[in-house]
C-alpha cells in the first residue's frame, strides 16, 4: 500500500491486491510482479500473477521485455538470504520466461549484491544497494551479516537492436577520471 500511497498518479498500480503492472518505456516493456508477503521476509508469486505475466508476454511477443520483482527467483548461494528468498513460484516463472524469447532480463533486489545467473534462457540479476550490502559469504551456514561496502545500482539500457546492456555503478567520491595514454605518452582517443 505504501507504493500506491506514494505514487497516487500512477493508476496502473491498481487500488488493491498484488502490485503487478506493465508499462512501456520507449521500445522496452517493463512487467513488474509483487513477490512481497505481508509480515514475512521471504517472497512468493501466486498463480494469478503468473497467469497475468504469461498473458502479458503473449500480447507483445516481439517487444523487448524486462521482468522485475523484489525477491530473486534463483538461489544465490548466500544461505541466510536463500532462506528468505522467493519460496514459491520460481520454477513456474522460469518456465514462462523460457517460452518467451523477448524477455531480455529478469531483475530483482532483496540481496543488496550484484549477482547474475542464466534463468529461463535469459539473464536474471540482482543489483547492489544504495544502502548497505549483504556480506558475500558462500558458506552454507554463514551468519546473517551486512557490510558498508560502497553503495551501488544497476543501469539497464536498450541498445539499437533491442538488447539490454547493464552497467553496475558505485556511489562515492573517487579520484578521476583519468585519460588513457599509450606507453609513449600519446593520448588514446
Amino acid at each position: 500500500q505504501q507504493l500506491r500511497a506514494s505514487f497516487p498518479e500512477h493508476t496502473y498500480l491498481g487500488k488493491t491486491g498484488p502490485v503487478c503492472y506493465g508499462v512501456d518505456i520507449g521500445e522496452l516493456r517493463l512487467l513488474a510482479l509483487d513477490s512481497a508477503v505481508a509480515g514475512a521476509s521471504a517472497g512468493s508469486l501466486d498463480q494469478e500473477q503468473l497467469d497475468w505475466l504469461a498473458a502479458e508476454l503473449t500480447q507483445q511477443p516481439k517487444r523487448p521485455t524486462v521482468i522485475a520483482l523484489h525477491h530473486p527467483p534463483f538461489n544465490t548461494l548466500i544461505g541466510h538470504m536463500d532462506k528468505i528468498g522467493l519460496l514459491n513460484g520460481a520454477e513456474h516463472l522460469e518456465a514462462i520466461v523460457r517460452q518467451h524469447g523477448n524477455v531480455e532480463r529478469v531483475i530483482s533486489g532483496h540481496l543488496h549484491r550484484n549477482i547474475q545467473i542464466r534463468f529461463g534462457g535469459t539473464i536474471a540479476s540482482t543489483a547492489p544497494s544504495v544502502a548497505h550490502q549483504v556480506c558475500l559469504d558462500l558458506a552454507e551456514n554463514a551468519a546473517s551479516a551486512w557490510t558498508l561496502e560502497p553503495p551501488g545500482y544497476a543501469v539497464h539500457a536498450l541498445d539499437s537492436v533491442g538488447q539490454i546492456v547493464t552497467h553496475t555503478a558505485t556511489v562515492g567520491q573517487f579520484d578521476g577520471p583519468f585519460a588513457f595514454h599509450e606507453p609513449s605518452g600519446k593520448l588514446i582517443d
